[in-house]
């Protein structure tokens, strides 16, 4: 996730993110040369410096993505989204049996990808890919988030039915 800078009516000040993990599992249909998915990513990162904040990025897409040569082993794409995720930021203190939640909002997302697929069977593709996020602004508690995204790589598999 990228810097965060708050202003300075908020105490100023720059909040850094360490790197996380991102899962995605979806399902589709291939034209050919064109590809549509519906997707469900989940990202979990921490914020760097502070203890137990953890921030949890839920997404929901619908993709599409241009293959060339898609009628050879290695095919090159580049593709885009659109969807809705859901953004918590958990303080990770309990109360309960419960995690205390500092906030969560519900926002509009686009996500772009570039990669290259490899045919490995008629049923089965290995893909790497280069891929970047970007979130609508939003709101947590009294703090107004703008200019948010992240940016990853990912390997992956896809199975043909």
């Amino acid at each position: 996730m990228n810097d965060i800078e708050f202003a300075a009516n908020l105490g100023g000040g720059t909040a850094e993110f360490e790197p996380g993990f991102s899962g995605e599992i979806g399902v589709g249909y291939d034209f050919g040369s064109l590809r549509t998915e519906f997707t469900y990513n989940s990202l979990t990162t921490a914020l760097e410096g502070a203890q137990n904040v953890d921030v949890d990025v839920t997404s929901f897409l619908v993709s599409a993505a241009y293959d060339w040569r898609s009628d050879k082993k290695w095919q090159p794409y580049i593709g885009a989204g659109v969807g809705s995720s859901t953004i918590d930021v958990n303080l990770g203190t309990t109360v309960g049996g419960t995690t205390v939640t500092a906030g969560d909002d519900s926002i509009t997302t686009v996500r772009l990808r570039a990669g290259v697929n490899y045919e490995v069977s008629e049923d089965f593709d290995v893909y790497g890919e280069l891929w970047s996020q970007g979130f609508d602004d939003f709101t947590i508690g009294l703090i107004q988030f703008t200019d948010v995204s992240t940016t990853g790589s990912s390997l992956g598999i896809r199975v043909k039915l």
